[in-house]
């Protein structure tokens, strides 16, 4: 009963969130980028948002049928407003705007302001490469993460993409968030009923916590990656996503005004698409092929786990804790659906 097979899933998504008010091809872009983090094992940013989504939609920080714009449109660069579109659709656009650009211009770079959180970055980078382009992806967030020897939420813990194609295998995926790890880590703790590692994560009061509620919805805050690294890193992807895409930056940033940047680069254009992807072999062969710490067996590239999981989960499904369940089956019956339809 707690297992969700692709196509269900996708479709349970996309009927919340239409009876939630959101058009048609908004669902159908979030179901797509939520069914791809939940896939990877990245449920952070899958069905655990969905209520969530659903609360700020009602609340009209999330606009059902937007009308976004573009407001700036040269060659090679782009800005578009989402005027509080759902940020799944609005980052898909975009990315699409960019590997459209960089078909014709070698590098297409689009900006994006005034939209909703957008998932998982490394959907968007992996775009690009499926056009054997390498793809970059940033955004900010609704502030979460203290600066290094900071005690309150200052900045979003930003993330950083990036997608390398490779001939005849997965891309290359670096999705990271410039925090220890993404916010919705310590809810999917919360929802398991499970303590987080001390570094995570200082409470309200500025203290070290390991209780996920403490270190994020009960008003703490999480904690920059590799420290003054981390917090340096979301300090600079705030200026590219916010200050410069006209976005909301630091304490600026609202659920509504967050900021992407989209980049494709199209290889094939520097150098032949054969010679790049000989390079990239050759490297990754020397990475792999590299000795071995004791009781380490593989040397898996960026990304390569999330695909080994999401071969797993396309075949067998994947599994819901009860509580999400729970939540899922009351978001649903409350907007006059029938759960078990997508279970079955």
């Amino acid at each position: 009963m707690t297992t969700l097979h692709k196509e269900r899933y996708e479709q349970l998504v996309v009927d919340v969130l239409t009876k939630g008010g959101l058009s048609q091809e908004q669902a159908e872009a979030a179901a797509e980028v939520m069914g791809y983090a939940d896939q990877r094992g990245i449920e952070s940013h899958g069905l655990i948002l969905l209520k969530t989504y659903i609360e700020r939609i009602k609340q009209k920080i999330i606009v059902g049928n937007p009308a976004y714009k573009w407001d700036l449109h040269l060659p090679n660069v782009a800005v578009l407003d989402g005027a509080s579109g759902m940020g799944h659709f609005m980052g898909k656009i975009a990315m699409e705007e960019a590997i459209k650009k960089a078909k014709e211009h070698t590098i297409g770079l689009v900006f994006v302001k005034n939209t909703s959180h957008y998932g998982a970055s490394g959907y968007y980078t992996e775009l690009a490469a499926k056009h054997g382009m390498i793809g970059f992806s940033t955004t900010n967030t609704f502030p979460l993460m203290a600066p290094t020897g900071g005690a309150e939420r200052v900045l979003g813990n930003n993330p950083i993409s990036f997608s390398v194609p490779r001939e005849n295998e997965n891309p290359i995926i670096l999705d990271i968030a410039t925090s220890v790890v993404a916010a919705g880590k310590l809810l999917v703790a919360e929802s398991k009923n499970e303590t987080i590692p001390e570094g995570w994560a200082i409470d309200k009061n500025g203290q070290p916590t390991t209780d996920p509620h403490a270190g994020y919805l009960g008003g703490g805050s999480l904690l920059p990656m590799a420290s003054h690294k981390g917090y340096g890193l979301a300090l600079v992807m705030d200026v590219l996503a916010g200050v410069l895409a006209g976005s909301g930056y630091g304490t600026k940033v609202g659920h509504s005004t967050i900021g992407y940047v989209m980049m494709a680069i199209n290889v094939n254009h520097i150098m032949p698409e054969q010679e790049f992807y000989a390079r990239v072999e050759d490297l990754t062969g020397m990475v792999q092929s590299s000795r071995k710490a004791v009781g380490t067996e593989k040397i898996y590239l960026p990304g390569e786990l999330e695909y080994v999981k999401q071969a797993d989960r396309e075949e067998n499904g994947f599994k819901l804790s009860e509580k999400l369940y729970a939540e899922i089956e009351y978001l649903a019956e409350e907007l006059g659906l029938d759960v078990a339809q997508y279970f079955r």
